[in-house]
């Protein structure tokens, strides 16, 4: 029995045997494609739980590729890249990607990852109805849907972004090292000299600021953590402006 079917996307022939070898010996069903407008025609008419996109692709990039996706569907996206720069996985991550692999990668790390991703999103349809509605001050944070609205706006959060906000909110005014976000976030599967963590955490405070000025509030402990202060929860909504 399969474990889902996941299209790769990459113009590289030899990524894309090395990924369905992988893939395929997980139990996973994989379609190929290899290049952006093959893989957007086969996303709209096949059925696919994932997947897994390069970046440097010819004509459409694999950032404008996951923009595109994203216009309709929300199907989980992995960024399978030579790329290891800090600015990839900040653009990556707005254009709607849910993680990232960097090449040469590991068997176990691949399988790892793709496993976690729809792990997850197994449990985000699966979550009952009852008590998915969480509010930490101006933040309303709907469980099941993933929706975020800070002072009645929505905001997006995707992917490892809306679990890192929640796994701070749920742990308000507690100091979280970051070996434990990463565990709680990435399950562990993330290099020591990795970027990742830094980077959610920079968008996140991005987001927060423009949303209402509350990237204050998501503080950096050097050496020790992140940690979102318990100021947050007291926080209003500011009086419009009268002219």
């Amino acid at each position: 029995m399969s474990e889902g079917r996941v299209l790769v996307v990459d113009d590289d022939p030899n990524t894309r045997e090395l990924l369905r070898i992988i893939l395929r010996a997980a139990g996973y069903t994989v379609d190929e494609a290899f290049n952006a407008e093959e893989a957007i025609a086969m996303l709209r008419r096949g059925e696919y739980e994932l997947v897994t996109l390069d970046i440097m692709m010819p004509e459409v990039d694999g950032f404008e590729c996951c923009r595109r996706i994203r216009q309709f569907s929300r199907i989980p996206i992995i960024f399978v890249t030579a790329r290891d720069q800090l600015y990839d996985e900040i653009v990556g991550l707005e254009a709607g990607a849910d993680d990232f692999i960097t090449k040469p990668f590991q068997r176990e790390s691949v399988v790892g990852r793709v496993r976690a991703v729809l792990r997850r999103v197994s449990i985000e349809r699966q979550a009952p109805s009852e008590g998915h509605l969480k509010t930490f001050g101006p933040l309303h944070i709907d469980t099941r849907s993933q929706n975020v609205t800070v002072f009645g706006q929505v905001i997006e959060f995707p992917g490892k972004e809306f679990d890192l906000l929640l796994s701070l909110c749920t742990n308000i005014g507690t100091l979280m090292s970051k070996d434990r976000l990463t565990q709680l976030v990435w399950e562990g599967d993330v290099e020591a000299e990795s970027k990742t963590l830094e980077v959610h955490i920079y968008r996140l405070r991005k987001k927060l600021d423009q949303a209402g000025g509350l990237g204050k509030h998501l503080e950096t402990r050097r050496y020790r953590g992140y940690l979102l202060n318990a100021g947050i929860l007291d926080v209003v909504q500011p009086e419009p402006i009268s002219e």
